[in-house]
């Protein structure tokens, strides 16, 4: 009698589960519908949106900043590089480090020029060898140009050191920028006396020029070096275009670089000298 009713139990439990796998192939077959081959559609593609920079202004005023009087503090050269803006150096040419800063200079993305030394009107003691005088020889005068070129291979141009009578000679002048000229080199007139010829020579011969419009470390102190810079800021604001002087100091370059921030807050971008010759 037991063993019919377990039998009993055991046909209708096999019963039941046979049911419910008869029902999960039916449910699922109703469901399940396998895409044709046109229904298959393709792998969402993730595009990365296009980030779009915005470039400055081309009517953003401009500062171009000058440092003379490179040749012997090499290690300076490092603060001129961790500002991370374009500067131009302007290199002294035949002293202890004039060609090292030149190659440093040119590897990180500086300017470089040639500080071409040249006759002032009250100094001629302890004035640099091969300084160009006002009377030398045009055949003179391009010797020390081209052997002051060779201590600075880099070099895009020129400014005068010193050279106070040197640029208020019309023939020198012509001379200098002649042969400036003919190796495609530009000039910047330090502006170190108001007599200077270079601007009407320069016009005249059609070379690359410009000249300089802020002292900025006469003093040499960091406060005197920040007022400089705020009047050279103002005139890029007003004018578009300011290009400013400093030296190889340690003051300058901190000065410089803490008030970079306020300078392009104001929305002037400094630039290289070459970028400001016309």
């Amino acid at each position: 009698m037991l063993d019919k009713k377990i039998m009993r139990n055991l046909k209708i439990v096999l019963s039941v589960l046979f049911i419910l796998t008869i029902s999960f192939f039916v449910v699922r077959a109703c469901v399940y519908k396998k895409p044709s081959f046109h229904e298959i559609k393709k792998p969402v593609r993730f595009i990365k949106k296009k980030v779009i920079y915005k470039k400055p202004a081309a009517e953003s005023p401009r500062m171009a900043i000058i440092l003379d009087d490179w040749g012997n503090n090499f290690s300076l050269v490092r603060l001129a590089v961790d500002l991370d803006r374009p500067v131009t150096l302007s290199i002294l040419p035949h002293l202890a480090n004039s060609e090292r800063i030149d190659a440093e200079a040119y590897k990180n993305d500086l300017g470089v020029m040639l500080h071409m030394p040249m006759q002032p009107k009250n100094k001629l003691k302890g004035i640099e060898p091969h300084t160009i005088m006002v009377t030398n020889s045009d055949k003179v005068i391009v010797l020390y140009l081209d052997s002051a070129l060779a201590s600075v291979p880099h070099a895009e141009g020129v400014n005068n050191h010193m050279g106070s009578a040197a640029t208020s000679d019309e023939r020198v002048m012509k001379t200098v920028l002649s042969h400036l000229s003919s190796k495609g080199l530009f000039f910047v007139d330090s502006n170190t006396d108001s007599t200077t010829v270079a601007p009407a020579v320069a016009k005249e011969l059609g070379i690359k020029f410009t000249k300089r419009d802020v002292f900025i470390d006469n003093e040499l102190k960091s406060a005197a070096i920040k007022k400089q810079l705020e009047i050279a800021k103002a005139i890029a604001l007003k004018r578009g275009r300011v290009v400013v002087i400093g030296h190889d100091k340690k003051v300058t370059l901190t000065t410089i670089k803490a008030m970079i921030p306020e300078l392009e807050a104001a929305g002037i971008q400094l630039v290289l000298a070459k970028d400001l010759v016309e």
